[in-house]
């Protein structure tokens, strides 16, 4: 009798098809969202349940509305309400969410009408998971399991303070760990990953069995963890839709939507007990779609509350600046943010002997004239800190010979002020730096520790550049630090400018490239 249950109810659930749209990384960039969200709603009222609708994270931080959204607690924050006007089925969480501080993503997830999910995001008082591991979808009989999982390499960029009593494990253990699970309690028809973690492992000088394992663990995780059908992923900004195998030689599909709202990534999967998946991917750009009113409609208000704020005069720019000119050589956009982080150390009574910073986003200029808060959002996209790091000489040296080699993404192009270097750019990295003194003229000595000030992002291991570049295991950063702001480095960037009222029309020239 039992049998024969089995086989009716069996034979009730008819074939289907799904639709399983993923958005990521869209970095608050919601006014260049109406496109996606015009799509979107059309294909929520074409297919009805039929449509899984899925956020990959890193939505907190990158505008100044979403900036004010964060620090206003009398209206729902921008990102809650994005999730909740389709709404999304689920959400993950991202390391720009976590970078936003836990008194702001507790309240966005609270606000959140679908679950929020990073397995491997741990509560150090209880032991389990502080978000929900895993969700169960049922969709015409069939049940669709959707694991979400966060790159732990969050905590070499995000400081205990923004994201206290949370452990972040390993992403690869955790997948293997929850599929099995999953399968064993839940057995889905359908395995979903929804994963904010880029799709290539990045060189790194740590060893496989390192807690952390890879940064960019999506591809790995596919090829060598069986179990997954489809793995949504994010995290590295590039889109992309491709078929694996893993080891058992079945399909695994990895799908990122890109960035910033250029477009959606889509699987249509056609599900029949009995059988495995039929899925099929790929790309939807969506500039050439209409605006969603109605979801303009929705943001004006955020837009006009953050209006004041984000067109606030800060100080007067006498030339024009690009990010790209960084790798000509010296240049105003970098070397405005050497003499801020100088200057802003130094009031606070710590001496900065050397700067280390980056342009955080290439292709960009700001024109000569009159500045605005907004600006600056341009200039420093992310709510870093600032730190003051330990470093000797030879330790300065080996960090620019990396930094020169990393020329993408821009962010991790490093260049020095406080010194005066010389570049050979034909020689291998490792010969090409040579560092012929301070910039006050005195000697530069290879065993001297000196101070040496940077982004929160550099100082706890972002880019690898004190891993790889000097040599540092990861646990020995923290040993290096000497001070840390307590404040993000944008609003140290305007409290700076403004104060300063012009800034300088000339670079540092501190290096040239020979």
């Amino acid at each position: 009798m039992i049998a024969l249950i089995t086989v009716l109810a069996s034979c009730s659930t008819k074939e289907t098809t799904l639709t399983i749209i993923e958005t990521t990384d869209t970095h608050g960039r919601y006014d260049e969202f109406a496109n996606d969200a015009y799509t979107l709603k059309k294909m929520k009222a074409e297919l009805g349940d039929r449509l899984i609708l899925l956020d990959n994270g890193d939505d907190m931080q990158g505008t100044p509305f979403q900036y004010c959204s964060n620090q206003d607690a009398e209206h729902p924050n921008l990102v809650s309400e994005v999730l909740n006007y389709f709404p999304y089925d689920v959400a993950c969480v991202g390391n720009h969410d976590i970078e936003a501080g836990r008194k702001v993503f507790d309240r966005v997830y609270s606000e959140a009408k679908m679950p929020v999910l990073a397995a491997n995001v741990i509560d150090e008082t209880t032991g389990e998971p502080y978000f929900t591991p895993y969700i169960i979808l049922e969709r015409e009989g069939y049940k669709i399991a959707v694991l979400g999982l966060l790159t732990p390499y969050v905590v070499t960029w995000v400081p205990d303070r923004l994201r206290p009593g949370l452990r972040f494990d390993q992403l690869e253990a955790a997948a293997e760990k929850w599929v099995k699970t999953i399968q064993e309690k839940e057995h889905p028809d359908l395995m979903v990953g929804l994963f904010h973690s880029g799709f290539e492992p990045q060189m790194q000088n740590l060893p496989e069995d390192h807690p952390l394992g890879r940064e960019n663990a999506t591809k790995w995780v596919a090829e060598n963890i069986p179990g997954f059908d489809l793995i949504y992923y994010g995290h590295d900004h590039r889109a992309r839709a491709e078929k694996l195998t893993n080891p058992n030689g079945e399909p695994v599909y990895v799908l990122n939507s890109g960035c910033r709202g250029q477009g959606l990534a889509k699987a249509e999967v056609t599900l029949k007990k009995g059988k495995r998946p039929q899925i099929s991917i790929e790309l939807m750009p969506t500039d050439g779609e209409e605006k969603d009113e109605a979801f303009l409609a929705m943001l004006q208000p955020y837009l006009d509350r953050a209006e004041a704020y984000q067109n606030k005069e800060v100080a007067e720019l006498p030339v024009s600046i690009s990010s790209d000119e960084v790798f000509n050589g010296p240049c105003l956009w970098v070397d405005e943010i050497h003499r801020c982080q100088m200057e802003t150390v130094e009031a606070e009574g710590i001496h900065a002997d050397i700067s280390m910073a980056a342009p955080l986003s290439g292709g960009k200029t700001i024109e000569a004239g009159r500045l605005k808060v907004k600006d600056f959002f341009t200039w420093y996209p992310f709510e870093n800190s600032l730190a003051v790091m330990a470093l000797t000489g030879k330790e300065v040296k080996d960090f620019i010979e990396y930094a020169y080699e990393m020329k993408n993404p821009i962010y991790n192009f490093d260049c020095a002020a406080g010194i005066r270097y010389e570049v050979t750019d034909k020689n291998p990295m490792g010969e090409r730096i040579n560092i012929v003194g301070m910039a006050d003229g005195t000697p530069f000595d290879m065993e001297k520790t000196y101070n040496v000030v940077m982004n929160s992002y550099r100082s706890m291991g972002g880019g690898n550049h004190l891993i790889n570049g000097i040599g540092w295991a990861q646990e020995e950063i923290k040993d290096h630090v000497v001070w840390q702001s307590d404040r993000d480095l944008r609003s140290l960037f305007i409290d700076w400018a403004m104060k300063k009222g012009v800034l300088d029309s000339e670079p540092l020239n501190c290096w040239k490239i020979k």
